[in-house]
């Protein structure tokens, strides 16, 4: 037994829309401002650094780890003439900087090993190679899909937000199985 099955906690992230962007570690929120073309931030929702009224995190233990690996980002900034939106994706940048998954979606690795040159951010398990610029589409390797990405937009604070959660399952392709 592998204890119960997970029902659908694996279609959704805690992403909503206006949640702030927020820098992996640290937690601070990003401007567009903070970018420069070329950067590549790894990222969080700011909802895993939040607490309550006590200071206690609202997210803590395994809870946490789960919520962390599962909404884990990458953050990249390039010449907005370089991007080529999948259909339907044309408003989910801010002046050239994209936000994806970080976690791979061939068996779910953490992923940031960026080319700046050619916008390809490589997983380094098994070398599944993906174009920032061209909608995370695959360009190498094992991966079956491209990285889902995150809809962004600006807030009244000047500081990125999401849209949405993301519009796909994040991680590994196991909902296309029979």
């Amino acid at each position: 037994d592998l204890g119960p099955l997970p029902g659908d906690k694996l279609f959704s992230t805690i992403w909503e829309e206006g949640m702030l962007l927020a820098r992996d570690v640290v937690g601070t929120p990003i401007r567009p401002s903070d970018m420069e073309i070329g950067d590549l931030i790894n990222g969080q929702p700011i909802a895993l650094f939040e607490t309550d009224e006590e200071g206690e995190p609202l997210y803590e233990g395994e809870d946490l780890l789960v919520n962390k690996a599962k909404a884990s980002i990458v953050v990249v900034r390039m010449d907005p003439s370089d991007n080529t939106p999948a259909p339907g994706r044309e408003n989910w940048s801010v002046d050239g900087i994209l936000c994806y998954s970080k976690i791979c979606t061939h068996v779910g690795c953490p992923i940031n090993l960026y080319a700046r040159k050619t916008h390809h951010l490589l997983c380094p398990c098994h070398q599944s190679t993906f174009d920032l610029s061209d909608g995370a589409r695959v360009v190498f390797g094992p991966a079956a899909r491209p990285l889902p990405q995150l809809p962004l937009t600006v807030n009244e604070d000047g500081y990125l937000v999401a849209q949405s959660d993301f519009t796909e399952p994040v991680g590994p392709s196991f909902w296309e199985r029979g």
